[in-house]
């Protein structure tokens, strides 16, 4: 069975392991588990599946577990992981919205070390999500910054827009305008009790 081009990891970086090529598969039947040799830069060669790299699970041979003091215990390493999940791997659940519409990590986020050392150095702190400034675009560091949580609600595309005196406003936004809190509008706004001079384009009814 011939790796299709989309799934060949041959040559990709992921934390310290070079994908050298592809190694046996595993088991019987339609669907083999695929692994590929790789390449530490500790000098130990390993052999991983193709779900471990793309989720984040394995980046290492097992060195770095002594090595990164770090890796496994930072939030930002959590961050890291989950950022690489959504994008690589179609059984995480938010791979619909990332992965499956084509937004990728550039090559340099594949490396922890390399990641990490971006992050500290543009404003991360443990407050903070990592937030594409374009959605359309994947995570890099031209298109990336570290935001609190409301500038990035302000970013999302699924955001619910509503009008207020003849503009739009995302929901945090108009919080904001009127001078109440988010969990208050977003109650008032899910049972259709919107404040005086609000509309929700989403429930006009356009046959009038």
């Amino acid at each position: 069975m011939k790796t299709r081009l989309q799934n060949n990891l041959a040559g990709r970086r992921f934390g310290t392991l070079q994908v050298m090529g592809r190694a046996d598969d595993v088991g019987k039947g339609k669907k083999p588990v695929v692994k590929w040799e790789c390449l530490c830069d500790c000098g130990n060669h390993t052999v991983v599946k193709s779900d471990s790299l793309l989720s984040g699970h394995t980046s290492s041979c097992g060195c770095q577990k002594v090595k990164h003091g770090y890796s496994h215990k930072e939030r930002l390493y959590e961050t890291w992981k989950n950022m690489r999940r959504r994008c690589n791997d179609p059984k995480n659940k938010r791979w619909a919205n990332y992965g499956g519409k084509g937004i990728k990590v550039c090559p340099e986020g594949d490396d922890y070390k390399a990641f990490r050392e971006w992050a500290l150095s543009n404003g991360y702190n443990d407050s903070m999500t990592i937030d594409r400034i374009d959605n359309d675009v994947g995570y890099c560091p031209e298109n990336c910054r570290w935001t609190d949580a409301k500038t990035q609600a302000n970013n999302q595309t699924r955001n619910r827009i509503l009008k207020y005196q003849g503009k739009d406003y995302t929901m945090a936004q108009l919080a904001d305008e009127l001078g109440i809190t988010y969990p208050a509008l977003h109650h008032r706004v899910e049972r259709g009790r919107l404040p005086d001079g609000v509309l929700d384009p989403n429930q006009i009814d356009e046959s009038t």
